[in-house]
């Protein structure tokens, strides 16, 4: 019978093998049309196998009984934000409309993975500026805001007015089809993100 340690090399040369386009039961090359050659599941089989060899290591740290190697694994930095096909499964897109910071928080709770690093709201309207579907303005505070640009409205993004303690604001709404578009644009939009970190 198979150790917890072992089971968990088993798995993490499983994940190897998937993550580099190898059948690990026939050892043959997968092909191209097969759901595996998928590129969000071949970083997704990254992920696990990074995970797991993570964890190997802080099962050898205990069974040497080495505390300062076990609590260095734990800060290990986070995992780049991905999102699974199954985690985008999990959120709705009604016919409705949203601020992008409730939209974000769904994209972040149907992943609920603490070894990912979240997404964030200024992630996505930073990449919309740069392909143009947004643009900055700054007030004459010199405060950066985002608003509307003349392409906005051709992938659902639309607009209206608030009314606050400091006045009448702008809310930028993003409706189903702006949504399903970050969505369908998330991997590049993650890339953009880590760029700029």
């Amino acid at each position: 019978m198979l150790t917890e340690k072992e089971k968990m090399q088993r798995a993490r040369m499983y994940m190897w093998k998937l993550k580099n386009g190898i059948d690990p039961i026939s050892n043959r090359q997968i092909g191209e049309d097969s759901v595996l050659s998928n590129e969000r599941l071949r970083r997704c089989f990254q992920y696990v196998f990074d995970v797991l060899g993570r964890d190997i290591e802080v099962t050898d740290a205990k069974e040497k009984n080495d505390d300062h190697k076990i609590r260095k694994k734990k800060k290990a930095g986070k995992a780049k934000f991905y999102i699974t096909p199954e985690e985008v499964s999990r959120i709705t897109l009604d016919g409705g409309t949203c601020v992008i910071s409730d939209f974000v928080e769904a994209l972040n709770n149907a992943v609920n993975d603490i070894g990912r690093k979240k997404l964030l709201a200024r992630n996505i309207n930073d990449w919309l500026v740069y392909k143009g579907y947004l643009r900055n303005s700054e007030d004459d505070k010199g405060k950066v805001r985002r608003e509307l640009s003349e392409r906005s409205g051709e992938i659902g993004i639309s607009s209206k007015k608030g009314l606050g303690a400091y006045g009448v604001y702008t809310i930028i709404l993003y409706g189903s089809e702006a949504r399903q578009f970050i969505l369908d644009n998330i991997d590049e939009i993650v890339e953009f993100a880590e760029g700029d970190n």
